[in-house]
């Protein structure tokens, strides 16, 4: 008989484990049991609109709760009503000086038929809303059955979220036809869900090569939404799209980012949603970090080419809406002197492709190329103003008129070429100095006389006495041949005196080098002829000795005994016979007083 043992689970949970999670779970079922109750309890503000409607539209309930988050709030229960939460926003309100974070809620009420009905009150002192159906426009005629409902555009229709929900993306534009040149703003939502979302890996791009994006903000607006019950963390880019080229386009945009994907099946992940809190989520989950792309919904584009019928010979590129305005730095300047000439071009469009040449080929003006700079009055350059300065020399004196200034662009509303044209501009040019002409000299000892003729008489004596002496040259006198030779003499003289005291200073180092030769020599000497003396070895003494009489170089008082000491050691080596205690000492103590008279020279 075979025995059919009980199947054990392979990762058994202790009873330690198990009561934990026992008393986390009902820890986190209190929490948002009370949540839920503060969330009823702190309700602000109630308001449907519109209070009546007909059968297939809807009404917007909109309640405004007290909280530092996105709080719950409990929706009652209608019979024939359809109460779902659209979007929730987080905003931060001031009261007395006192900054408390609200909630607004959207709620879509949507019939399915039609009656009188009444919605409870959702502060704890408000008022029942009241919400009127009707089959048609005159109020009260309710039909004799029930009629269902049109169906109704949800959140997720709008929105499109990747397929395990843990984002999405979404591109805004305000119209779907455009010219090519165009400037169109957009904004561009990326939502994301909190512990489903790992990192942002780059900024959204563009999937067309048909279309450039520009000035997209590097910090974008954060914000919260509530995308069927789910709340989101949204960030918002601005920025402004350009079309190169005409035809039908499909325009979206992606965003790279890293996400937590779950391992489990969808059946069982359901208990983890209602769960709520991303760590718990992610605590009871298993989850794998992966690299994805979101997209966004593809949006159709209809590129329209600018006509060419009717277009200025000065038209730079420039599409949208533009006024200018001309001024000038100053109005009165003189001749051969820069006047600065300024053309503001403002309004909203691609001012990248706003361009002029101002005033060219002027006659009685030398005129230069503009020079423009941008101040955008928003943060993706779509409006602001665009400055214009040129420089302008007038070679003719008198009263002139600038003509006025001329600047084309499409406007993409009316359809056609615009030519804005300023006013004329009055400018005084006077004379330069050199231009007014002065009166004659008088001529020495002549005085203007009182009709304007000169005189001659003592008159007055000049402030400088006139010499008779000629001025042979205007060269100053430090540029003249006799004072250029100075400083010459001067170089020559500098450059010997350094020969000389660098040679002084080489002969120097020579002597101190030798020296330092002969007392390493002399030292090597005296050791190797104490070795010789030790052992004995009158050979070994006399080349010692050799070496020692070689590093005094033949100069000092005890040459002369060396040179002795040297007879005398050959000859008793020859003599074949051994010397005595006696000789060594008197060699080994001439040795010595040679080296030590060599270290004190």
């Amino acid at each position: 008989m075979r025995l059919i043992r009980p199947v054990r689970a392979e990762y058994p949970l202790s009873r330690a484990t198990t009561r934990r999670l026992v008393v986390a779970a009902a820890l986190f079922f209190a929490v948002a049991c009370m949540q839920r109750a503060v969330a009823a309890q702190s309700v602000l503000s109630a308001a449907l609109q519109p209070a009546q409607i007909t059968v297939g539209q809807s009404a917007e309930l909109t309640v405004k709760t007290l909280g530092a988050g996105l709080e719950a709030v409990i929706l009652p229960a209608v019979p024939g009503l359809e109460l779902r939460i659209v979007e929730q926003t987080h905003h931060l309100e001031t009261v007395h000086g006192v900054s408390l974070g609200t909630t607004t809620t959207r709620v879509r009420v949507t019939p399915q038929l039609a009656g009188v009905f009444t919605i409870p009150g959702l502060t704890p002192a408000g008022q029942p809303l009241i919400l009127r159906v009707s089959v048609d426009e005159a109020i009260g005629q309710a039909p004799a059955k029930p009629v269902a409902a049109a169906p109704r555009a949800s959140a997720g229709e709008t929105i499109h979220l990747t397929a395990d929900g843990s984002a999405f993306l979404r591109l805004s534009l305000p119209k779907h036809e455009v010219y090519v040149g165009e400037s169109v703003p957009v904004d561009i939502e990326l939502g994301l869900r909190p512990g489903f979302v790992n990192s942002l890996n780059g900024l959204p791009t563009l999937t067309s090569a048909d279309f450039t994006l520009n000035n997209l903000s590097r910090q974008p607006e954060r914000g919260e939404r509530v995308v069927d019950g789910v709340r989101f963390e949204v960030l918002t880019w601005h920025s402004v799209v350009a079309p190169v080229r005409p035809g039908p386009f499909t325009l979206s945009v992606e965003s790279p980012l890293t996400i937590r994907q779950r391992t489990r099946p969808e059946s069982e992940a359901k208990l983890e949603d209602q769960l709520g809190d991303p760590f718990l989520q992610n605590l009871y989950g298993k989850t794998i970090k992966k690299d994805i792309k979101v997209a966004s919904p593809a949006v159709t584009l209809d590129v329209l080419a600018l006509p060419t019928e009717g277009r200025p010979t000065d038209f730079s590129g420039a599409v949208g809406s533009f006024h200018i305005a001309s001024d000038l730095v100053s109005d009165t300047a003189t001749v051969g002197e820069p006047l600065t000439l300024r053309m503001h071009v403002s309004g909203s469009g691609n001012f990248d492709r706003v361009d002029t040449a101002m005033l060219e080929h002027l006659d009685q003006w030398k005129t230069y190329p503009p020079k423009s700079t941008f101040a955008g009055g928003d943060a993706v350059g779509y409006q602001g103003e665009k400055s214009f300065e040129q420089a302008l020399i007038a070679s003719v004196a008198g009263a002139q008129t600038l003509p006025p200034l001329r600047f084309s662009y499409f406007d993409p509303v009316a359809r056609r070429y615009a030519t804005l044209t300023s006013a004329p501009l009055l400018v005084t040019i006077t004379p330069a100095l050199g231009d007014i002409s002065a009166p004659a000299p008088p001529k020495p000892g002549a005085v203007a006389g009182g009709d304007g003729t000169a005189q001659r008489a003592g008159g007055l004596r000049p402030d400088h006495a006139l010499t008779e002496t000629p001025v042979r040259t205007l060269r100053p006198l430090y540029l003249q041949a006799p004072f250029l030779a100075l400083p010459a003499l001067c170089v020559l003289g500098f450059a010997g005196a350094a020969w000389r005291q660098r040679r002084r200073v080489g002969t120097a180092d020579a002597g101190r080098r030798r020296r330092r030769a002969g007392l390493r020599a002399a030292r090597h000497a005296l050791a190797a002829g104490e070795a010789a003396a030790s052992a004995g070895d009158s050979l070994a003494f006399c080349a010692a000795a050799r070496e020692l009489l070689a590093a005094r170089g033949g100069h000092g008082d005890d040459v002369q005994e060396l040179q002795d000491l040297l007879l005398l050691v050959d000859a008793q080596r020859y003599a074949e016979a051994p010397p005595a205690a006696v000789d060594w000492s008197r060699w080994l103590a001439a040795l010595r007083l040679a080296a030590r008279d060599l270290e004190s020279a």
